[in-house]
């Protein structure tokens, strides 16, 4: 099993896709640099408990290799980077006391599509459409005309399971959930869920914004 640096962060990294970061702590700076000399990649880990920036922060057990494929350094030792998801993985250990920064002795993850994925596929892209659907109405906005949903529409199943994932906005224990799920068969039914649960919530906010603004409307006449 191989030993990865562990970066414990507040948010969750799904493969395939990006994670900006500003890096000022020292031991941090020093994984980068690492990581960087070495053209090798670190894991992120969602934190369980503890704290992000200083003193010790325990992991889940289930992260993301990620790869630098941004720098941005500042004058100062500090940068700003940008990371891909790679694969995923289970910790089997963590060792404290061989670097500033956490190692874990990881294992790799299979990545599979479980049963009816194709079907899930679709279900959970029409939930995405309603829901991209409901942010625009809310926002009264008109970026979201072009649905992440057509753009994902070609994709294998884990591809789209884990760029529905980052799209969510939920917080970071339920992303770290469906991090965890074994298929993408099972991630995708998920996200079907949360996408339907969230457009109904905004269907709601939608009716009260509107009601709002008629009574705004009748006050000013």
């Amino acid at each position: 099993m191989p030993d990865i640096p562990l970066f414990p962060l507040g948010t969750v990294l799904f493969p395939g896709t990006l994670l900006p970061l500003h890096i000022f702590e020292p031991r941090y700076r020093l994984l980068v640099q690492r990581s960087l000399e070495r053209k090798a990649p670190f894991g992120v880990v969602l934190i369980r408990s503890g704290q992000e920036v200083g003193g010790h922060a325990e992991p889940h057990a289930v992260g993301t290799e990620a790869r630098i494929v941004g720098l941005s350094p500042i004058a100062d030792g500090r940068s700003y980077i940008v990371a891909r998801g790679e694969r995923r993985f289970a910790i089997e250990s963590v060792v404290t006391d061989a670097e500033p920064y956490l190692v874990g002795r990881v294992r790799y993850l299979d990545e599979q599509d479980g049963p009816d994925a194709a079907a899930r596929v679709a279900e959970a892209l029409d939930a995405l459409g309603a829901y991209l659907l409901g942010v625009v109405a809310v926002t009264d906005g008109s970026h979201g005309e072009r649905s992440l949903s057509d753009e994902l529409k070609d994709a294998a199943p884990p591809d789209v399971a884990y760029h529905i994932a980052a799209a969510l906005s939920v917080d970071a224990t339920e992303r770290q959930a469906l991090l965890e799920l074994a298929t993408a068969a099972d991630r995708l039914g998920e996200e079907t869920r949360i996408l339907r649960r969230e457009t109904e919530l905004l269907r709601d906010l939608l009716v009260r914004l509107r009601a709002r603004g008629e009574r705004d409307a009748r006050a000013l006449n």
